[in-house]
C-alpha cells in the first residue's frame, strides 16, 4: 500500500513539472521546431556519480550511472542505478547497497534546475526487534531539490545537487551523510557529472 501511494506521488509530481514546463515556457514555437529537428543523440544524455573514500580505516565506494531524455528543452527524465560499498579491512566488515531510480529534472533558470527523484535500494533492515535486524530488505527513497550545473566542455557538464529525503526510511543508507548528522533533517548533497552525445 504505500508503495502504489509513493509510486503515485512520483508520478503526480513529475506530471506538475511536466506542465509547469508547457506553462512557463514563453518560446513555444521555437521549441516545437527544436524538437521536431532534434535527434536521438540530442535528446539523448548519460552520466552518474562516482565516488571513494577512505577515512579512519572505513572505505566508502560509489558508482550510480543513469541515462536521461529530454521530452522538452527544459524538462528531462531518465532512469539510474546505485551501488554502493561500505567496509573496513581491519574489522571485517562489508556492507552493500544497490538498485534502480527515476527522476525528472526541470531547468527553471539558466545552469539550475528541480530535480526529482525516486529510489528502491536494497539494503540492511536496521529496525529494532521484532524485525529480523541484519536481514536484507528494501528501502524506498524520495529526494526532491535544487542543483546548480556549468558546463566543462562542449558536451559535458558537472552538477552540485542539494535534495530533502521527504521517505526518510530508517534503514535509508544515505542517514549517516545527511549534512547535520544521522537525527537532523533529511539532506543531502550530490556531485555528479553529465554528457550528451
Amino acid at each position: 500500500m504505500r508503495l502504489k501511494y509513493i509510486l503515485f506521488l512520483i508520478l503526480n509530481i513529475s506530471f506538475i513539472q511536466f506542465s509547469l514546463c508547457q506553462d512557463l515556457d514563453t518560446n513555444q514555437t521555437s521549441n516545437k521546431i527544436l524538437n521536431a529537428n532534434a535527434s536521438l543523440n540530442d535528446k539523448v544524455y548519460f552520466g552518474g556519480n562516482l565516488s571513494f573514500n577512505i577515512y579512519n580505516g572505513i572505505i566508502l565506494a560509489e558508482i550510480s550511472p543513469f541515462v536521461g531524455y529530454k521530452l522538452k528543452p527544459k524538462f528531462s527524465t531518465g532512469l539510474g542505478f546505485k551501488y554502493m560499498y561500505i567496509g573496513s579491512i581491519s574489522d571485517d566488515i562489508s556492507y552493500s547497497y544497490y538498485g534502480p531510480n527515476v527522476f525528472s529534472r526541470y531547468s527553471f533558470r539558466e545552469n539550475f534546475f528541480i530535480h526529482s527523484e525516486y529510489e528502491i535500494l536494497n539494503v540492511y533492515e536496521l529496525r529494532p526487534l521484532p524485525f529480523p535486524n541484519g536481514e536484507r530488505t528494501l528501502a524506498n527513497i524520495f529526494q526532491l531539490g535544487a542543483a546548480y550545473s556549468s558546463s566543462i566542455g562542449e558536451k559535458a557538464t558537472v552538477q552540485i545537487l542539494l535534495l530533502y529525503d521527504f521517505i526518510n526510511d530508517v534503514n535509508s543508507p544515505y542517514r549517516p551523510y545527511y549534512i547535520f548528522g544521522s537525527s537532523g533533517p533529511p539532506i543531502t548533497y550530490r556531485v555528479g557529472f553529465s554528457y550528451n552525445f
